[in-house]
């Protein structure tokens, strides 16, 4: 199954961090496990990051199973109820 969640992507631009939001398809049979990061968190609340999120936005990296972390917005609880509701069938007669 598939979900969808916004990324946060940081850049260096001549010394600079800068960060986006991108929204992608995350394949749920690839996530190894979820984490909160506060780091990202404290930064958002400091103003420290220039993105258009409320002050009080959570974050959590998720690692794939490939090795790979991903930070994305949204509590890990959040997107553990994505992941559970995605796998959601109709059940037909």
């Amino acid at each position: 199954m598939f979900i969808k969640v916004i990324r946060l992507i940081e850049r260096l631009n001549n010394g600079d961090k800068n960060y986006y939001l991108h929204e992608i398809s995350l394949n749920t049979n690839h996530i190894a496990f979820l984490t909160e990061n506060y780091e990202m968190k404290s930064l958002l609340s400091e103003g420290n990051i220039n993105i258009n999120l409320h002050p009080q936005a959570d974050f959590t990296d998720i690692k794939l199973s490939s090795g790979k972390k991903i930070t994305v917005v949204g509590s890990a609880s959040m997107i553990e109820a994505k992941i559970f509701n995605s796998g959601k069938k109709l059940l037909r007669d």
